[in-house]
Order: structure tokens, then C-alpha cells, then sequence
């Protein structure tokens, strides 16, 4: 017998000789696996249906279709597939106050050994940013149960540092440096006209950037002054630190051009 044939039969013996060891297993398939739902206006809510199956040779049960977001709402008509059969997932995402390039995912978990765990992306591109929050956008970010698990329960008794995390990073980026809401870390706090405009904007939202609701309890929002004036001295304390970052890289790359001037 040829060499190279015998390698290869020795090869398929061995991989139905570790088949037979493993045995029968599930195998969860998610069609598609990402989608980018394009151009989305503002404050509606879209429905994208997914197909899962097993394409493994025993029962595979679904345990859970999860999303870190109450915006998004997985909804599984079926949990336990057969060999060869199909069910639906329905993914709900709710675009209130949201703007620009947004990412979604939702996380599939089973008893398939070998994917127990599947992510399924969702990309959309929210239009109007700044600029197209509804009024009833603005209400529903503190009134609706999706909303506010993300925008109001999460920062419930916090202040400072731990509030701003909870419902304002989500917008403004991790030490307020900005993502899909503007940067705040680089403002003057030392300015007092500043400190007074940044906490008038908290409170009662923004005039010109429509996306900022107004987070104060007589506005609608569910946070009191005390913790108004926490974020605000939080900002000014990040914007004492980043300056004084600023000015000391300032200061090393002056030192380190002299020292080369002298060389």
C-alpha cells in the first residue's frame, strides 16, 4: 500500500476512533452571527429576527439569550432543538437616546461543547446625532423599564465618582474624556460662569445638544442637587488632574529638548 494512503487512513481511523469516544454532542449554528441595521432613527424600536440550529447529532438546549442592555430584548421562541432543527430568535433594540455608530451584542449560551457561549453583534448607525432626541425620547430614558436599567437604577444612592460611571460614562466616556457625548474632563472648573453652565446642563439638559436630558428630580430626572453638585465637583477634580498631566508632559518634553540642544 501507498505510504501517503496509509497515513491517511490512519488519520480518518483515528478521528472516528475519537468521534466515537466524544459521542453524540449538539452544535448551535446562529444565522446570521452579526448585522449592521444601517440608518435608524432616533426613538423607535426595530425587530431583527435570527435563526438558530443544530447541526450536531443530540439535543441541544439553549439556556439563555443575554444582553448587558435593557435596550436590547432577546426573546427565544424555542430552547430545545433537535438534531437538524431550527428556531427563531427576535432581537428588539429600543434607539431612545442613542446617537451615532452604536454596537450591540447579545450572548447565546448552550450545552454545545464547543461553542457553549456564541455572540451575536448588532451595528446600527442612529441618525441625528445631538440633534434628533425626541421630546418623548427624553421622557422615556427615565420613565420606560428598558431605559432606565441602564440610565437611572445603576447610579440609585451614588454620587461623585460612582454616579458619574453609572449614568454618565455610558455617553461621556470613562474620566469624561468623551465617546458618543462630548468630552467634559477639559473644561475650566476654575471658571465659575463654567461650573455654573456645566451644572445648569445636568440639571435641566442641554438647549443646543438635544441627546442631554436634564438628570435633576424638578426636571424629570431621578437625581437630587447633592448629587448634581457631586458629578460637578468630580468633573472639576478630573479636570484639576488632567491638567496638571498636561503641564508636567509640557514641562518633560521642554527638559528633554534643552538636554538635546546641549548635546
Amino acid at each position: 500500500m501507498d505510504f501517503d494512503r496509509a497515513k491517511l487512513i490512519l488519520l480518518a481511523s483515528c478521528l472516528l476512533l475519537v468521534g466515537a469516544c466524544a459521542g453524540p454532542a449538539p452544535h448551535i449554528v446562529i444565522e446570521p452571527e452579526a448585522v449592521d441595521l444601517g440608518k435608524l432613527d432616533e426613538g423607535v424600536e426595530v425587530k431583527r429576527n435570527f435563526a438558530i440550529k443544530n447541526t450536531g447529532n443530540s439535543q441541544l438546549k439553549i439556556y439563555e439569550a443575554h444582553s448587558s442592555c435593557g435596550c436590547t430584548v432577546p426573546t427565544l421562541k424555542k430552547s430545545d432543538l433537535a438534531p437538524g432543527e431550527t428556531a427563531d430568535l427576535e432581537i428588539m433594540i429600543d434607539t431612545s437616546m442613542k446617537q451615532g455608530k452604536v454596537d450591540k451584542t447579545v450572548e447565546v449560551s448552550s450545552n454545545d461543547p464547543n461553542r457553549p457561549v456564541v455572540p451575536v453583534a448588532i451595528k446600527m448607525d442612529v441618525a441625528n446625532r445631538h440633534e434628533g432626541l425626541t421630546e418623548s425620547g427624553k421622557v422615556k430614558i427615565f420613565t420606560s423599564e428598558k431605559c432606565t436599567s441602564c440610565h437611572v437604577d445603576q447610579g440609585v444612592g451614588l454620587a461623585g465618582k460612582a454616579l458619574f460611571e453609572a449614568d454618565c460614562a455610558m455617553c461621556h466616556g470613562k474620566e469624561a474624556r468623551g465617546a458618543v457625548g462630548g468630552a467634559l474632563v477639559y473644561g475650566d472648573y476654575t471658571n465659575e460662569e463654567y461650573v455654573r453652565h456645566i451644572k445648569q446642563v445636568i440639571s435641566y439638559g442641554s438647549k443646543t445638544h438635544r441627546s442631554m436630558p436634564g438628570f435633576l428630580d424638578e426636571a424629570g430626572g431621578p437625581l437630587i442637587a447633592k448629587q448634581i453638585d457631586s458629578l460637578v465637583d468630580y468633573l472639576k477634580e478630573l479636570s484639576i488632574k488632567e491638567r496638571a498631566a498636561a503641564k508636567k508632559k509640557t514641562s518633560e518634553a521642554l527638559k528633554e529638548s534643552t538636554e538635546a540642544g546641549k548635546e
